[in-house]
């Protein structure tokens, strides 16, 4: 049965990991603060995994509260703050995101109030104008890896000509998510999902694709909201962000040694590898071959921006030439010379 959403009445909890995030904190409130949504039934908590800079007293200016993370990383932070989360519902949301609609709030809590067996929603990312490349592409298409081995899985934008559509109407879509053919799906951004009924199984904790996963294996539904959407700064400082990010992500997927007390079989793509199609393992090591070849993204940019129309298929080849060099260079340092892990956070 569904419910009057012109009469709120469910608390919401917003719940962000947080390390060195002083920059981002005043836009990210903004676009809360300014939800048509009552602010008495809106908490923020932040959950800091050792931030050195002015995080804390951010945090303090603006009545948020903030927990430690023991566990350092984000994506066990948003674990941490689930357990803390006070509201009906909660909001996964990195520190670089800002919600864009004013109603943001209510659209996304629509699919959950109108249909019980909806357990959770996502948005979609949009742009703004001033965005870098880097950040047009990766919000569009992700990563170039991903992009490549999830294909039109990889943005909720292309999931329709990949997926079948179990409930449709004018404000979301729920689709017939497997878990053999996932889609790629984290918390970071604007996840938000009903706190009763949610657990999250320790083993996920260290990926945030594992625990969207979990909801899909137990067969719980999962809603599209297209007309509500954030915006992700995600690499606004340009190619040597990226290549920090980037260097940290494959050298969790390619180290196996103990950093931050875990040993890393729990990260990525050693995480989820039980769940990976024999297609896309193909992919997952043809990738490196085909990003540095260069000429073969060239090609197929010129024939999924002819085929699409995506402006970001501009950028495919040279992201992706970057991303795979990363890959073959970590795999010497590590597999090869035994380098050390990388643990300065990006």
């Amino acid at each position: 049965m569904s419910e009057d959403l012109n009469c709120p009445k469910h608390t919401i909890t917003f719940v962000t990991p947080t390390f060195n995030s002083e920059a981002w904190i005043d836009n990210y409130v903004a676009s809360i603060k300014k939800q048509k949504y009552p602010s008495n039934l809106i908490d923020i908590l932040f959950v800091d995994g050792g931030s050195t800079d002015k995080t804390y007293e951010k945090a303090s200016q603006y009545g948020i509260k903030i927990i430690k993370n023991d566990l350092i990383l984000g994506d066990p932070g948003f674990a941490v703050g689930a357990e803390n989360a006070t509201g009906d519902f909660m909001v996964f949301m990195g520190h670089d995101n800002e919600l864009v609609q004013d109603n943001w709030i209510e659209s996304m809590l629509a699919p959950m109030l109108a249909n019980e067996e909806i357990m959770a929603s996502f948005p979609h990312l949009e742009n703004r104008s001033e965005d870098s490349w880097l950040t047009r592409y990766v919000n569009k298409f992700t990563d170039p890896g991903n992009h490549f081995v999830y294909e039109y899985a990889n943005n909720p934008l292309t999931f329709g000509k990949c997926y079948r559509k179990l409930e449709e109407n004018k404000s979301w879509v729920v689709y017939d998510f497997k878990v053999e053919n996932h889609p790629i799906l984290e918390f970071e951004q604007g996840f938000t999902i009903r706190r009763t009924g949610y657990s999250r199984d320790p083993s996920t904790w260290y990926c945030g694709i594992m625990a969207v996963l979990g909801l899909i294996k137990t067969g719980k539904k999962i809603a599209y909201v297209p007309v509500a959407s954030n915006y992700h700064t995600t690499l606004n400082k340009g190619v040597l962000q990226f290549i920090k990010k980037h260097r940290w992500a494959i050298n969790y997927n390619l180290d196996r040694r103990e950093t931050f007390g875990i040993y890393k079989e729990k990260f990525g793509l050693k995480a989820r590898k039980k769940y990976i199609s024999n297609y896309r393992k193909f992919r997952i090591y043809f990738y490196p071959f085909y990003g540095i070849s260069f000429v073969i993204p060239c090609i197929r940019s010129a024939y999924m921006l002819a085929k699409d129309g995506d402006r970001e298929w501009i950028y495919h080849a040279p992201i992706t030439f970057i991303s795979a060099a990363i890959i073959w260079f970590e795999a010497v340092r590590i597999i090869v010379l035994k380098g050390k892990p990388i643990t300065d956070r990006y």
